[in-house]
């Protein structure tokens, strides 16, 4: 409150008016805007009259809602600069710098949004070849390249599917409410395809590939930790086997 009132005290436009005031009174004494034949000289000056009050009083109430006006719009400018600012602060907290994809932190709220019915798939993936291409062109190449890989991988998800960048060369997809197992498998090789096509960075054409390993939530629903590491267990044997782009979680792959 007190730094409220300092703040008008203090406020520019507010001592322009307040000047602007006491200029308009004392021309109001010193001034006969309006002639009043009916008055002398000496009686005029001593006394305001009607209707230049009425003229001083509306171009002060003027000034003042023009001043109200104007400090309105500079609170909405203000706070509309610093929502933006809150809404980019967490869009940060929430999306990769690099990519521009949801980050860990979003996959992993968008994980544990899941509905407990219904059928899920959790397809974790990253990329083969990635490092010769960092230790042969360097890392700048490297990161063009990744932000490639990104926008594909994007484009090949459904709409509602969450495409996100664990970190390095890795990235995982949430596909929620697939009909049955064949859909996770079709995205898992819309996925593969799009990673496989040459990559032309600055230049240079380049090749990488992808290992996908795919967990399923049926209608139990499990913990997000839990989908995380049976589609990492997949993803392993899928990089394991030579010529599978993909796996899908089973039992076996526990031992």
């Amino acid at each position: 409150m007190e730094a409220g009132i300092r703040a008008l005290l203090f406020n520019r436009g507010l001592g322009l008016i307040v000047l602007a005031a006491l200029g308009g009174l004392y021309g109001i004494f010193a001034f006969d805007l309006f002639q009043d034949e009916g008055s002398t000289i000496t009686g005029r000056r001593m006394r305001i009259e009607l209707d230049e009050f009425l003229l001083y009083g509306s171009t002060l109430i003027l000034l003042l809602f023009g001043f109200g006006f104007n400090q309105h719009r500079g609170r909405l400018r203000e706070r509309t600069k610093r929502l933006r600012a809150e809404r980019d602060a967490r869009d940060l907290g929430y999306h990769d710098p690099l990519t521009g994809m949801p980050n860990r932190r979003a996959f992993d709220e968008a994980l544990g949004k899941l509905s407990p019915s219904g059928l899920h798939a959790v397809l974790m993936l990253d990329l083969n070849g990635f490092k010769g291409v960092n230790d042969n062109h360097g890392h700048g190449v490297g990161d063009a390249l990744l932000r490639v890989i990104a926008d594909r991988l994007t484009g090949a998800v459904r709409e509602g599917d969450t495409a996100a960048r664990l970190g390095g060369d890795e990235f995982a997809v949430i596909a929620p409410g697939i009909a049955n197992p064949e859909v996770a498998k079709a995205i898992a090789a819309r996925l593969a395809e799009s990673v496989a096509r040459p990559v032309f960075v600055e230049g240079r054409t380049l090749h990488v590939g992808t290992g996908i390993g795919i967990a399923l939530s049926r209608a139990e629903k499990l913990a997000p930790a839990e989908l995380s590491r049976r589609a990492d267990l997949a993803l392993y044997a899928a990089k394991r086997s030579d010529g599978v782009a993909w796996r899908v979680y089973g039992p076996d792959l526990e031992a």
